[in-house]
């Protein structure tokens, strides 16, 4: 096993799920796997693609496996809040989410997960919340990829 094949696999991966082929992306996302199962972002990138194909509790499954290779794995908390959201556990999402969230302020879909959650939870005021910062987080990235793509 070498990290570059592992990397070049990943690379395919994201370029299949890009394009939404969930399918033929966790075929490499398990070739990664397979040569390297300590690496928490393939564990993370294959609950995302799980999660697209309605495989919640696969997806849920890799982010605690991704989660137990690095706690402090944001990507892995927000992708079990939406896992969890999907399978109806609210509370529990709302938890992996502001985890997701301690961890990085920043993250908009767990802003919006939250948000969704908290709303199905009744807790309107809390959601808006939510909602506002996600919103106000996606305007201020696509202001950012405006300027980058201007040159700017």
């Amino acid at each position: 096993m070498t990290t570059k094949e592992v990397e070049q696999l990943i690379k395919k991966g994201r370029a299949y799920a890009t394009r939404t082929k969930y399918r033929e992306a966790l075929i490499y996302y398990e070739k990664a796997l397979a040569l390297d199962p300590s690496n928490p972002e393939t564990w993370c990138l294959r609950a995302a693609a799980f999660i697209e194909t309605g495989r919640n509790e696969e997806a849920l499954k890799d982010c605690e496996h991704a989660l137990s290779l690095n706690q402090n794995y944001v990507d892995a908390w927000s992708k079990k809040g939406y896992a969890l959201y999907n399978l109806g556990r609210f509370d529990e999402a709302v938890h992996s989410c502001t985890r997701a969230l301690t961890l990085n302020g920043n993250d908009a879909s767990a802003w919006y997960i939250k948000g969704v959650c908290l709303d199905e939870l009744g807790k309107t005021d809390e959601a808006n919340e939510a909602y506002g910062k996600s919103l106000e987080l996606e305007i201020i990235f696509d202001m950012q990829a405006d300027l980058k793509r201007d040159g700017r």
